[in-house]
């Protein structure tokens, strides 16, 4: 089966206190958009990149500017994560694998992008997780809180991946777009989620400090 990815790059980047969204913002002398676009070369059959419609022009510029070759579509994301995600999804018209996955995430290995494709196709959703390390208490009100067993919670990473029919039937939903991510939508429409181990590598960059992380194991 053909495979799709959605390359969601429509952030804004303010916790960066930086005058670019985090996307265009260097590691290893590169974009981290280079990087990340990069891992789904030689692995996906279309890559389909959303941002937001300002920073369109300045994209165009870098990628000639710098000789970038990886083959994308690009489209124009909406007000938020979900509209940005379907305006990509609408761009598919034939039954595929789709891959939803951060721009932000560039440490991303081509073998758990390969692994969430191979598992989505075998179950129709599946997403990478990793465990938690540290304890984790949850807050009920300003001055009280409990322990929670961390060994029932997982984090919840990107590549997100469907097969297009599953993903497109659960966006036929009013209110997709309160969901923060697809797997919650699709799970909302009915499908269970298959999950698979992840990468304590693949952590998404929204601070100045993950992006000095990013740039050392680079």
């Amino acid at each position: 089966m053909k495979k799709t990815a959605i390359i969601v790059a429509g952030g804004s980047g303010s916790r960066m206190n930086a005058p670019l969204p985090k996307q265009f913002l260097h590691i290893a002398n590169e974009p981290i958009l280079f990087h990340t676009l990069r891992k789904f070369e030689d692995i996906a059959d279309q890559i389909i990149l959303v941002m937001h419609p300002e920073w369109i022009s300045f994209w165009n510029n870098t990628i000639l500017d710098n000789n970038f070759t990886v083959k994308h579509t690009l489209v124009g994301g909406g007000n938020n994560r979900a509209q940005s995600v379907l305006n990509g999804l609408n761009m598919i018209e034939e039954n595929c694998l789709v891959a939803v996955h951060d721009a932000a995430r560039p440490l991303v290995s081509k073998n758990l992008i390969t692994s969430t494709y191979e598992n989505a196709l075998l179950h129709g959703a599946c997403i990478p997780v990793v465990q938690l390390k540290e304890s984790i208490r949850q807050v009920l009100e300003e001055s009280n809180s409990v322990a929670v067993d961390r060994s029932s919670f997982r984090i919840v990473q990107t590549p997100q991946t469907f097969k297009s029919s599953v993903l497109k039937t659960a966006f036929q939903t009013t209110e997709f777009e309160k969901y923060t991510d697809d797997a919650s939508l699709v799970e909302a429409s009915g499908k269970k989620i298959f999950l698979i181990e992840g990468e304590v590598t693949n952590f998404k960059i929204t601070s100045p400090e993950d992006l000095t992380l990013a740039h050392n194991l680079i």
